[in-house]
């Protein structure tokens, strides 16, 4: 009799195990296929804000485009047309007095047709920035709007490297839209920028006292997602720090890409 309830204690005990080990199997199982699937939403949500971000980079580039070619199309071929018609009427047997008057009107507009090239060119690789360089070219940026007496910018940096040019666009570009936004949407009235290297990164903090981003608008700011696009392809990312409550704060980093050209090339 004893022998039997001890044999029913062991099978019972035996049976707890089993329904243990099954219970803490199917919890493992359970827990496992929460974590993958909080992985797989990961990886969507992650897929999704990338072609978020190369869709924003889309658009920048063709609103480019497209600038561009309203400046060719209005300006340059405005002062080509105005250029040919002077040339048709040029004519040795005019007189000597209305030859050269009209030969001075062609060189003239031949001029501003430079001119305007140049420009366009310019704001494409900004002169300023490649004869320069980033820092000076922030200098630059930042002493003409000092000079407005409206708005206050402080730039400080301690950049020591020579950067790759496509970088230093990149960054002036940021630095470029992070200005114009503080300026035309902000309302901002003082703005501080900070460039320092960390190891083999570039880290800019940036702050304003206008009126901050509300609601979505992180998300939806087509000037943020141009800006979160270049730091992408400078294998960069951009953070909001906390407890800032006015204004705009960003923390941009991107590896530090630098100027192979030799200094004797």
């Amino acid at each position: 009799m004893e022998d039997f309830a001890l044999t029913g204690l062991i099978v019972g005990g035996m049976s707890m195990m089993f329904l243990a080990s099954g219970g803490v199997i199917a919890f493992f199982i359970t827990y496992q296929k929460r974590l993958l699937n909080q992985q797989l939403k990961h990886r969507e949500a992650e897929k999704a804000h990338q072609l978020e971000l190369l869709n924003a980079n889309f658009q920048s580039q063709e609103r480019e485009r497209n600038r561009i070619g309203r400046d060719l199309h209005d300006e340059v071929g405005a002062l080509l047309t105005t250029a040919k018609l002077y040339f048709r009427y040029l004519d040795a047997a005019q007189s000597s007095e209305k030859f050269e008057e009209l030969k001075d009107k062609a060189m003239d507009v031949l001029e501003e047709t430079i001119a305007s090239v140049r420009r366009v060119s310019h704001d494409m690789r900004p002169v300023v920035l490649e004869r320069l360089g980033l820092v000076d070219a922030i200098v630059d940026m930042a002493d003409k709007i000092n000079d407005s007496g409206e708005v206050k910018i402080v730039f400080e940096h301690n950049l020591t490297q020579k950067l790759d040019f496509e970088m230093q666009l990149n960054w002036y570009r940021i630095t470029q839209e992070l200005i114009n936004n503080a300026l035309k949407h902000a309302n901002a009235s003082v703005i501080t920028i900070r460039f320092h290297e960390k190891g083999d990164t570039l880290i800019m903090d940036y702050k304003d006292d206008g009126v901050g981003l509300k609601n979505n608008a992180v998300k939806s700011g087509i000037g943020l997602q141009n800006i979160e696009s270049r730091l992408s392809l400078m294998k960069g990312k951009m953070e909001f720090p906390k407890g800032e409550s006015k204004g705009l704060a960003l923390s941009l980093t991107s590896k530090i890409a630098l100027n192979k050209t030799k200094e004797n090339d």
